[in-house]
């Protein structure tokens, strides 16, 4: 049963709910359970032309709108601006961008691998302090191509984990999935920054698919 929220919260959604419906999104991400395969939930993009703003709306299967995130990359590519909400949580999380060149936040990642693409594509390790809108502090983190992925000839497959060898050996490391010739994220495999219903991490793995001429997926 759905709880019960405050009434500004159901305007909100109702908003929000309409903006999602108006137009077919510019990106579709489909996240579901990496072990059975159970469809969690859909991510819907839409981007200003220059992508430099971008809203994102997160649905139940049955297009219920669960969350919502409003990136702001006119100050910063790789450590945007940021607010999150969770409207079955009554969770709100927001960043401001930082201008700090070395520090990567949140959503930025994605345009953090571009801009490291020729290091990464010839299998050189990067690390970055990286920053999770729930988070004060950053951790230091390690990107980098391994040599035993399973990886077709047109992707560049990725893994970050802690920068940490005590760490890394137990915190799973995130896997993505590059188109070689776009620089666009196909598959994401790791934790979600969605909770599940009961306000519990859960690990996802996370299809893209774009329309022909949109920019790249801004996490």
């Amino acid at each position: 049963m759905r709880r019960a929220w405050p009434r500004i919260s159901i305007a909100l959604l109702l908003v929000l709910q309409l903006i999602a419906a108006a137009e077919a999104p510019d990106i579709v991400g489909e996240a579901v359970d990496p072990d059975s395969g159970r469809l969690l939930y859909l991510e819907h993009y839409y981007c200003s032309e220059d992508a430099l703003e971008c809203s994102v709306f997160y649905l139940q299967p049955d297009d219920y709108l669960i969350a919502s995130k409003q990136i702001d990359y006119r100050s910063s590519l790789q450590a945007p601006g940021l607010l999150f909400n969770d409207f079955r949580l009554e969770r709100e999380l927001s960043k401001a961008a930082t201008a700090d060149p070395e520090l990567v936040v949140d959503a930025g990642f994605d345009n953090y691998v571009r801009g490291r693409w020729d290091e990464l594509s010839r299998g050189d390790k990067v690390t970055f302090p990286f920053l999770l809108l729930d988070r004060d502090e950053p951790l230091k983190m390690r990107a980098f191509a391994p040599e035993d992925a399973d990886c077709k000839a047109a992707e560049l497959c990725l893994q970050v984990r802690l920068d940490s060898w005590l760490l890394g050996m137990v915190v799973p490391p995130i896997e993505l999935t590059y188109d070689r010739e776009q620089r666009r994220l196909l598959r994401y495999r790791g934790v979600s920054n969605i909770r599940d219903g009961n306000g519990d991490s859960q690990a996802v793995e996370i299809t893209y698919s774009y329309q022909s001429d949109t920019q790249p997926v801004s996490r």
